[in-house]
């Protein structure tokens, strides 16, 4: 291993790197078009690929809806992370002389024709994708549901990339597939984004990924955004409180109108600064609240099977979600009220929080609080009910 490759190692795993590996730009020839480094940096020599592993306990606890907000917090603190490494990277390499970017966690995509801003996209491909380079890498293969696995974590990472014109060693690539393709990612998907049986050829580096064939990829922003969060079943839900008035659509039109329609009532998308016109001053914000309520997919994808069929049985077993007054996604009583709203959502609260509301005697949180969603209802439900 040459000088510069190991540095650029250590730096990554002392500042709190889990994994770290490297690829060639060769290594991404045969990728998809979201795999061309050159998009962000025509002088691309190399990607620097490196994971921050998600805590077990607080993603456990998020599963079985014991806990709403750790794992919220513990997804900003990793991605927070991230970017600390990955800018800590940018500026060791550009110290010796070369190129480098340091690309966005998320939130980044390339334009698409038609497309006048992120609320009117459908396809929502990555000016570079995280996946794609890690396979590249050597750190991990992708899963059925289309995550990356790794050996050690399972999907249970968040992934970052740095960019180089410099010409660093490449790591040698996983043979054996953590994915066992137990598929349950398929059965904890609310949306049912993921095929349980229709597999997918992705080529990375030579090698060949069997994934799922999966649904437009609107379907999944409907369901990861919240703005639809239960199972056909009606059984389980992920932590969105939120309903849509009919089953989501089968046709990719109208899912995507659909999508469309949602997004430009959304009350985040229509704020000047949001997650999507600055994610990494979003997520480096203390003031900012890292808004998740499914990643249901990857959370369920241990590093182990028996751990993957036990957080599968865990999702089905754990109820629905309402949304609380004071801004906080509860588990749903026996008794709830679903209450139209302008934004092409029902929203769930629990009857107890309603009557109470109704009584006067409910403390109702002010404005900004969580999720400007989350917010404009609960204002709304007061001014309805006081």
């Amino acid at each position: 291993m040459d000088g510069l490759t190991q540095l650029v190692k250590k730096f990554a795993i002392d500042a709190g790197g889990s994994l770290v590996r490297i690829a060639s730009r060769e290594r991404l020839a045969d990728a998809p078009p979201s795999g061309d480094p050159t998009y962000l940096l025509p002088s691309a020599r190399s990607i620097v690929s490196f994971a921050v592993a998600l805590d077990t306990r607080a993603a456990s606890d998020f599963l079985s809806k014991e806990d709403w907000l750790s794992h919220c917090a513990d997804r900003k603190k990793t991605v927070t992370t991230l970017y600390s490494i990955g800018e800590g990277l940018v500026n060791l390499l550009e110290n010796k002389g070369f190129e480098a970017i340091n690309v966005d966690a998320n939130n980044n995509y390339r334009p698409e024709e038609g497309a006048t801003d992120v609320t009117e996209m459908t396809e929502f491909h990555p000016e570079f994708s995280h996946r794609y380079a890690a396979v590249a890498a050597g750190l991990g293969r992708l899963g059925w549901s289309g995550n990356l696995m790794t050996h050690e974590f399972g999907a249970l990472v968040e992934l970052g990339s740095v960019i180089t014109s410099a010409e660093l060693a490449s790591d040698p690539l996983i043979e054996e597939n953590p994915c066992n393709k137990c598929k349950m990612c398929a059965m904890v998907c609310p949306v049912e984004m993921i095929s349980p049986k229709a597999p997918l050829a992705v080529t990375i580096a030579g090698i060949v990924e069997e994934i799922a064939q999966k649904r437009p990829n609107t379907c999944c922003w409907i369901g990861c955004t919240g703005y639809e969060g239960m199972a056909p079943n009606g059984k389980w839900s992920n932590w969105s409180p939120y309903r849509l008035d009919a089953p989501l659509p089968e046709a990719k039109d109208a899912l995507d109108a659909l999508c469309i329609s949602l997004q430009k009532a959304d009350p985040q998308m229509n704020l000047e600064k949001n997650t999507f016109s600055d994610y990494r001053g979003f997520v480096l914000s203390p003031d900012s609240f890292y808004y998740t309520v499914c990643g249901f997919c990857r959370n369920v994808c241990r590093a182990k099977q028996e751990e993957r069929l036990d957080k599968q049985k865990v999702i089905h077993k754990s109820g629905t979600a309402a949304l609380g007054l004071d801004g906080i996604h509860v588990v749903a009583s026996e008794e709830t009220e679903e209450v139209t709203t302008p934004y092409g959502v029902k929203v769930t609260v629990n009857k107890m929080d309603m009557d109470l509301l109704r009584e006067g005697t409910s403390e109702v949180a002010a404005k900004h609080l969580r999720n400007p969603m989350d917010d404009e209802v609960i204002v709304l439900l007061k001014k309805r009910n006081l």
